[in-house]
């Protein structure tokens, strides 16, 4: 595939390995030198592997693009020339934004600056950066799926497949539209949904046991039915849906493209809010709940966690860590909470060095969390003091002892504060006397224990004093 640097539109595809067909547009980055610089900046990040797939680099190129709209008004020819000034007018352009969106706009110009030597801290300053806040997850309990089951026959049946593809796949809502036709698979006498997901590009497919195969199947002959064989989607977009049709809906009509992704056009979501208005549907607490398209995938791995653990959530969610299920889609219940006796605290440390219950850890370490407990006394005077998330009955593949306490599956306890307090306070004294003594060794394992204690310490003395938030 022919590559031009100087060309104004790239191919993904001569730089990341099987991409889908995409381009990166710079066409419209004025003035001509920033836009060099843009593509410079893009092509060695493109280069070096640090993107596998198109959706950050096009995060990349819309803020940077962004960005070059306040250039020419104020007259900025050259890169030193930008200013702090330039930064709040940038904040200014993207107020409407959510937090999330800044937050990631603010780290690719910090990166840019960064790759062009600027002083990016001086630009680009903490206060500006939004903190993140992790909302509690919300799902529809099972109280309230089995009303809207029982109820689906008083909405259009074509809109009741898509409700009922959705809450089984427990797929995005945008991977739920953009489904294809064929999207039934049969390997090996065995039968697979198998669709594509756009946020992270890539395929994943899940058993298809009969029943929702025969949703599928109904599908696929009413949209043969009302498109024709050229329509590739299993799903398509309705208008005409007014309140005061139900539960007849008359003048509904079928349009050949697929359903809109935003819950306010989302001919699904409308009419299962619709379903709940007019059926006073509630949950097990007597409250309306808040239907969304994406509440359906919080519902399902939820259900899924329940019955088969978290890590069958996880598979099922194809996620890549399990931090990810347990945080934005399936949290343990009531119930589940209820019936775990855990016997050491409740809050644990985790990779990010962001504290949650200890609910998200592996399952075995629930069950039997003294078969994960370190406490390991390695001769003559190390001492690693807490939990470890890997399977005990393996031997360490990382092989970081005494290293624990820098590795991502540890899990220091607050009920062993007091221990780390010591050991902190003795590591301090060993790396002066090593560096008095000139010994470099001992120096440099002090100062590496140290510097991971210092990570999550401070954070744990306050857990432990009940004055984390």
């Amino acid at each position: 595939m022919n590559f031009c640097f100087d060309d104004d539109v790239w191919d993904f595809r001569h730089f990341i390995k099987n991409s889908p067909v995409k381009i990166l547009n710079f066409k419209s980055i004025k003035p001509e030198w920033f836009r060099v610089l843009v593509k410079q900046y893009l092509y060695s990040l493109l280069k070096s592997g640090r993107f596998s797939a198109s959706a950050k680099p096009m995060n990349s190129l819309v803020a940077l693009r962004q960005f070059s709209q306040i250039l020419k008004p104020n007259n900025i020819h050259h890169l030193p020339e930008i200013s702090r000034e330039l930064i709040l007018a940038f904040l200014d352009l993207n107020q409407s934004n959510c937090s999330r969106t800044i937050r990631e706009k603010l780290y690719i110009l910090k990166d840019f600056f960064d790759f062009f030597g600027l002083e990016s801290q001086s630009l680009v300053r903490h206060r500006d950066i939004p903190k993140q806040t992790i909302q509690d997850v919300d799902w529809l309990d099972e109280i309230t799926r089995q009303r809207i089951k029982q109820h689906l026959d008083k909405i259009p049946a074509p809109v009741a497949r898509h409700y009922l593809v959705q809450e089984y796949t427990a797929a995005r809502p945008a991977d739920i539209c953009q489904m294809a036709f064929d999207c039934l698979v049969e390997e090996n006498g065995q039968w697979y949904i198998k669709f594509y997901q756009h946020k992270v590009e890539r395929w994943h497919r899940l058993p298809a046991p009969r029943e929702i195969r025969q949703v599928i199947e109904q599908q696929q002959q009413w949209i043969r039915k009302t498109f024709g064989s050229d329509y590739p989607y299993l799903f398509c977009h309705f208008r005409s849906i007014k309140q005061s049709s139900y539960p007849s809906f008359p003048s509904l009509k079928p349009l050949p493209n697929p359903p809109q992704v935003t819950a306010s056009g989302n001919p699904m979501v409308r009419l299962i809010r619709l379903l709940i208005e007019q059926e006073d549907i509630r949950d097990s607490n007597g409250q309306k709940p808040c239907f969304t398209g994406k509440i359906t995938r919080a519902s399902r791995l939820q259900e899924v966690r329940a019955k088969h653990g978290m890590e069958a959530a996880q598979l099922y969610a194809d996620h890549l860590s399990s931090e990810t299920t347990f945080q934005h889609y399936a949290p343990p219940t009531k119930e589940q909470v209820a019936v775990v006796d855990l016997p050491f605290q409740e809050l644990l440390l985790n990779s990010q060095n962001r504290f949650l219950p200890w609910q998200s850890l592996p399952e075995s370490l629930l069950k039997n969390p003294s078969s994960h407990e370190l406490d390991l006394e390695i001769s003559p005077r190390l001492v690693v003091y807490g939990h470890c998330t890997l399977d005990p009955k393996t031997n360490c593949i990382y092989n970081l002892y005494p290293k624990c306490y820098g590795c991502s599956s540890f899990r220091p306890s607050t009920s062993k504060l007091p221990l780390y307090e010591q050991q902190y306070a003795g590591e301090h004294k060993r790396m002066e006397s090593a560096k008095q003594a000139g010994a470099a060794l001992a120096y440099e394992e002090s100062k590496a224990t140290l510097e991971a204690m210092d990570k999550w310490l401070s954070d744990l003395r306050k857990v432990a004093n009940g004055e984390a938030t």
